[in-house]
This record gives structure tokens, sequence and C-alpha cells, in this order.
């Protein structure tokens, strides 16, 4: 199975026409999920066929890097940025944003792919959360303060078979220049803090547990 880095589920046509003719060559084989963080999962690929579609795949301008196991998925936003009649803002510009300073401009970042567990982050686009704010490991939500233009961050969010939480507000306000700086602090401090004992089970809100909501 291979996923992608598609911040805020976008892509052009050419790409899901590339990403259809991958999976049609595996026949009955070949599928794609569409994931909650607007990813896709491609299945049925075979390992001597990798090469090939990484190319393909840089040819059309996508990336599977950074994508799966213990690292950020994929940043998520409003699935209908930019035409919502109700978005507070365009939340493409910093799941972009985000995609990029996790991965360094798509060349890859080792201070990120060594993580407790995989990590979620989400930019909210209007009162209709799509996003799911309150699952993520770290939420934006779209805030003014002193006339600036930011956001309320929420932290610790978990989803899983075993364990459920809603995410915390962490009474913190960030400018909107400040996203990328912000989300590299809360991530090293998961990485450094985060508990590595069990897999599932050991996302950032164990570290807030453990080591307490005032670390951030």
């Amino acid at each position: 199975m291979m996923r992608l880095k598609l911040p805020n589920g976008v892509t052009t046509s050419a790409q899901t026409r590339y990403l259809a003719s991958v999976i049609k060559q595996y026949g009955d084989q070949g599928s794609a999920d569409v994931t909650t963080c607007q990813n896709w999962q491609i299945r049925g690929v075979m390992l001597p066929d990798a090469p090939a579609i990484f190319k393909g795949l840089e040819e059309v301008g996508l990336t599977s890097l950074q994508s799966g196991m213990d690292k950020v998925r994929n940043p998520v936003g409003n699935p209908i940025a930019g035409i919502d009649p109700y978005e507070i803002m365009d939340t493409r510009l910093y799941t972009n944003l985000l995609s990029q300073f996790i991965t360094a401009n798509s060349q890859g970042n080792p201070e990120f792919t060594n993580l407790p567990r995989k990590w979620n982050v989400c930019v909210i686009g209007s009162h209709d959360l799509y996003e799911h704010p309150h699952i993520n490991d770290l939420a934006y939500m779209p805030a003014s303060k002193n006339g600036r233009f930011g956001f309320n961050l929420l932290v610790g969010g978990f989803f899983s078979p075993k364990r459920c939480e809603e995410a915390i507000p962490l009474d913190a306000w960030v400018p909107a220049e400040d996203v990328t700086l912000s989300c590299g602090a809360v991530l090293e401090t998961y990485r450094d803090l985060g508990c590595r004992r069990v897999s599932i089970g050991s996302g950032q809100e164990n570290a807030l547990t453990s080591v307490g909501e005032c670390i951030y």
C-alpha cells in the first residue's frame, strides 16, 4: 500500500489520472481508499514497480515522502477551501506550509521521521469543523487577537480502536506567520517526551498526561 502527501487533499486532473493509471495496471488487485486525512491509499502495488511509480509521481508533482508509519500524516484542511461561501479562511496556504516544513520542502526531514506514533495535524477553515480538530494531535483554530489574524491551538486529540481522547485547548494563540514554528515546537515535544512503549495508544495525549500541559 502506498500513501501520498496531499496537503488539504488537493490533486489536479493530471495527477488524478496518473494515480488512476497506477491502480488500473493491477486489475482486480488494484484499488484506492480516500481517507479521513484527505489522502489516497493506493493498494495492490507490487514492490518491483515502486521506483517507476515514484518517478511518475515526481513527474506530475506528487510525492509519497514521509507519508506512513510513525510520521506526520497528511495536513488536513477544509475540503471545499476556496469555494466555501462560509469559510473563515482558505486553509490551503497553511496546509501547504505545514507539509513543506515537515518534509523540508519535499527533500526529506529526518527530524520528524521517528515519532512515538503517527501524528495528525489540521487547520480549521470554517465553523463546520470538517477537519475534525478534536481528534487531531494539533489543530489550528482561526482566531484574531488585537487586530492580528492567527490561531488558537488544540493539542492531544486521539482516536483509535483502543482509546479515544478529545483534544485539549492549550490556551495559546499564535500569529499566522508562526504556524510552522509552533508546529515544530509541539512536534519536538512529542518526539522527545511522547510514550514509546506501546504503538497503539501512544499518541500525543500520552505526552500530555505524562509531562503535563505546561510543557507546551
